[in-house]
């Protein structure tokens, strides 16, 4: 059979018109699927890290277990991406999420395609060890189906325990909330009333410090969840040599730094300056004009303190874990 010239061109045509119109379908395709997603993290895990301070900090590389995923949203998408890791002195979580809705509107269960997962980690040690991926929907569901999850909140410290607060929402009346703890160990939902689910009312040790920028790599102090990332040109105000593993981590996109403090410790304020003191320079006291409220002084007193020594002289440790509910 003698194929003629216009025959072949007529072929060439068709097939890259099929080709046009699959293209057009698959980015509609896309375009329609991923514009679903208001709340999109994707899933990330630690692939590499460094302790620092002792131990009450660390640098984390987070690396996307979802990249093809991660681009398309980029892409196709319109999705608000928050702050979603969360560290206590001895877990940290990181939120996987993919919602088509803020999880406070949520009338049903969300749909197959759907998930807010944590990527949970252990620290024993000086090490970290990754533990099985914890699904909130299920756990939620496994406590009482007639709930969801809206809001995860900090981890708290309860008589040796850690808790990651966890606000719940009845599906079938919006207004009836629970706010819930979820133990790390157990990987259940426990009640604690006696716990601070906020400092309102709490007195507070109050570090009033005017960060330089020129001294530091920290425009500000990080106190209300402790993790923070640096522009890596910046590094060189840091106390990390070029040479060393934090460093080279910290100059890798998608790196954190943490604080490893439960919301309620009563060392928070030790552990947490122990850490920023390292993005700063040699030299810059952060314990300059630090208050330490009359509760929480060994005294009974008001002081202001100025080095580390005064602030440890004077601060109450034991008395800081009942205020803040650390212990019973």
């Amino acid at each position: 059979m003698k194929i003629t010239k216009k025959k072949v061109i007529l072929s060439v045509l068709l097939a890259l018109t099929f080709i046009g119109v699959a293209w057009v379908c698959y980015i509609s395709y896309n375009e329609n699927y991923y514009r679903q997603f208001s709340q999109y993290s994707g899933k990330a895990k630690i692939d590499d890290y460094e302790m620092i301070a002792d131990g009450a900090g660390i640098i984390a590389h987070w690396k996307s277990m979802t990249p093809e995923e991660d681009q398309k949203i980029k892409k196709y998408g319109s999705h608000l991406n928050l702050n979603r890791i969360r560290a206590g002195e001895h877990h940290i979580l990181r939120s996987n999420v993919k919602l088509k809705d803020n999880p406070y509107y949520y009338k049903e269960r969300p749909s197959k395609d759907e998930y807010w997962t944590l990527s949970f980690y252990k620290i024993e040690g000086k090490k970290l060890k990754e533990e099985k991926e914890i699904d909130l929907y299920k756990i939620v569901e496994d406590f009482d189906s007639n709930y969801i999850p809206t809001e995860l909140g900090a981890i708290y410290r309860s008589n040796g325990s850690e808790l990651a607060s966890l606000q719940i929402r009845n599906l079938k009346d919006p207004s009836v909330r629970k706010m819930m703890f979820l133990n790390l160990e157990t990987r259940k939902l426990e009640q604690h009333d006696h716990i601070a689910i906020n400092n309102d009312g709490k007195p507070l040790v109050e570090l009033y410090i005017a960060l330089d920028k020129d001294q530091g790599s920290l425009e500000y102090l990080p106190l209300e969840d402790g993790s923070f990332s640096i522009d890596p040109k910046d590094l060189s105000k840091t106390q990390f040599k070029k040479s060393s593993k934090a460093y080279q981590l910290l100059e890798q996109k998608d790196t954190k730094v943490m604080a490893l403090n439960p919301k309620n410790s009563a060392d928070q304020y030790s552990r947490g300056i122990s850490v920023y003191e390292l993005f700063m320079k040699k030299g810059v006291n952060l314990y300059h004009d630090v208050t330490i409220p009359a509760e929480l002084s060994k005294d009974g007193q008001v002081h202001t303190t100025q080095t580390k020594e005064e602030f440890d002289q004077i601060y109450d440790v034991e008395k800081a874990r009942k205020v803040y509910n650390e212990i019973d």
